[in-house]
């Protein structure tokens, strides 16, 4: 099975052996060097506190499925209707399903769906996997708010299509703009969504994945990044000819001009005109639309109506800090914020990777338990960071936008910008302040994100987003008090 850095994406192996070899490399980790052999009782007090974390974390994932599952049931019941869908071919007959069942799905991937928490579908999987699964296959521009199920439906499109042949042939491709969501489409939807496909193969396409020449692509599907899989592509690595469904996920980032449109342009030339392209975000411009519309052929559309302030979600307290009068600025205040509050996890959003490296050096040196990650970062060295972060090994992550888009850590509690987001020309960025914050109260979880100003341009940037999303002039982002103390009473962690 291909492989990145001894990631291994299938579920497989007896039960009680891999609960064991979990338990073992858990207390593995716990042990210090010493200058002579552990005593048994050390052993066995590792092992013990391995299987404590091992049963938190299992409980959390329980806990996690369950709040996506009321989640995803909240959006059906106040906001599926919001969803408004162009059909490019007005006699089809194709209509919304209530039920995974009505999907008429193999047997192999209804369990798998049932296993991961997914009792019925969601608005978008209502409406979008009738026509994914159509036959013949429907290209499809899917928009919904971050937390629906967007991945879920365009995953079970993939595996739905693919036949487990040996040596694998290639015949789906997901493309993503960062490496972190890749990992996490990944481990979270496909490992778990093929969990009971028997010989599947998978292949992760990112910088440090390794291809032998001499043996070539085994794999059904691959999952990458667009420099990646171009490189693959124009190597053969990839028969593009073979694959029958392609996936943008983060779209809108895909196709946008000052985003991944040349590599976009050039896989999707690759491939043949019988591939199904699928393409999904939560965020869609207008032009964004039109020039995808072009870009692939004849393609459905779900598009959520009421445009995109509709995405900010309801459960996300917004709040602004002025910092220009206090002690040491923003970064002082970042700092005090932390050594005042009991905060959960956290992501702090800078804008360049020097105040990425300088928050970092600030907040470490103070003792907190953080990590940093940006585009500089070796590969190998960006996924220990994500996988700490997300096993809860550091509480605080600063980054730059490279994790604004898709990337899910359930515990996230609190969101800070410590920059407002703009574009390259200075202007301000309102799709990626919309991800930004979504990557807090994720499935019904509260949380808070936090802007904070240290001059006039940034509260003006900032009061020109509050103004794209907010409805009928309600003010949507509030003041807060330049003291962590008072900050206590009205955040929501």
């Amino acid at each position: 099975m291909a492989e990145e850095e001894g990631k291994d994406p299938k579920v497989n192996g007896d039960k009680a052996e891999e609960k064991s070899s979990e338990v073992k490399e858990e207390a593995a980790s716990d042990k210090k060097e010493s200058d002579g052999a552990k005593p048994a009782s050390d052993v066995d007090d590792a092992e013990t506190k391995a299987e404590a974390r091992i049963k938190a974390k299992k409980e959390n994932d329980e806990l996690t499925k369950r709040l996506q599952k009321l989640a995803l049931d909240r959006q059906k019941e106040s906001k599926g209707e919001r969803l408004k869908v162009i059909q490019s071919d007005q006699a089809s007959h194709l209509s919304s399903v209530k039920t995974f069942q009505e999907l008429n799905l193999p047997k192999y991937l209804l369990d798998a769906l049932f296993a991961m928490g997914f009792d019925r579908p969601s608005a978008i999987q209502e409406e979008a996997l009738p026509r994914i699964l159509a036959d013949p296959p429907r290209n499809l521009i899917g928009q919904a708010q971050s937390g629906s199920g967007k991945t879920a439906a365009f995953t079970l499109g993939m595996l739905f299509r693919i036949k487990i042949d040996e040596p694998a042939t290639t015949q789906a491709l997901c493309v993503t703009p960062t490496r972190e969501l890749a990992i996490q489409i990944v481990d979270k939807a496909v490992a778990p969504m093929a969990a009971n496909m028997t010989g599947f193969k998978i292949q992760l396409a990112v910088a440090g994945s390794y291809m032998d020449r001499e043996k070539g692509l085994d794999s059904h599907l691959v999952v990458g990044t667009p420099g990646k899989v171009v490189d693959w592509l124009k190597r053969r690595y990839i028969n593009s000819k073979t694959i029958k469904v392609f996936v943008l996920d983060e779209a809108d980032n895909m196709v946008e001009e000052k985003g991944f449109r040349a590599n976009s342009l050039l896989i999707k030339k690759a491939l043949t005109k019988k591939c199904q392209c699928l393409l999904f975000s939560a965020t869609f411009t207008e032009e964004v639309v039109k020039f995808a519309s072009k870009m692939v052929y004849n393609p459905d559309k779900i598009l959520i109506e009421d445009g995109p302030e509709f995405l900010v979600v309801d459960v996300i307290k917004q709040l602004w800090v002025d910092t220009r009068k206090y002690e040491n600025g923003k970064l002082g205040f970042l700092e005090d914020i932390y050594s005042l509050l009991t905060i959960g996890q956290s992501i702090v959003f800078v804008r360049t990777r020097r105040e990425a490296e300088s928050v970092h050096q600030t907040l470490s040196n103070s003792g907190y338990t953080c990590s940093v990650l940006h585009g500089e970062v070796e590969p190998a060295q960006r996924d220990t960071t994500m996988a700490a972060f997300r096993n809860g090994e550091s509480t605080v992550l600063i980054t730059t936008n490279v994790l604004a888009r898709g990337v899910d850590v359930d515990n996230v509690c609190l969101v800070i910008n410590y920059d407002i987001p703009t574009d390259e020309g200075g202007r301000p960025d309102f799709e990626t302040y919309l991800h930004r914050i979504g990557r807090t109260g994720r499935f019904g979880r509260k949380g808070t994100a936090i802007n904070f100003i240290n001059d006039e341009r940034s509260l003006q940037t900032l009061s020109a987003i509050e103004q794209h999303f907010a409805k009928d002039g309600k003010e949507m982002i509030q003041q807060a008090d330049a003291d962590p103390e008072t900050l206590s009473e009205v955040i929501e962690i």
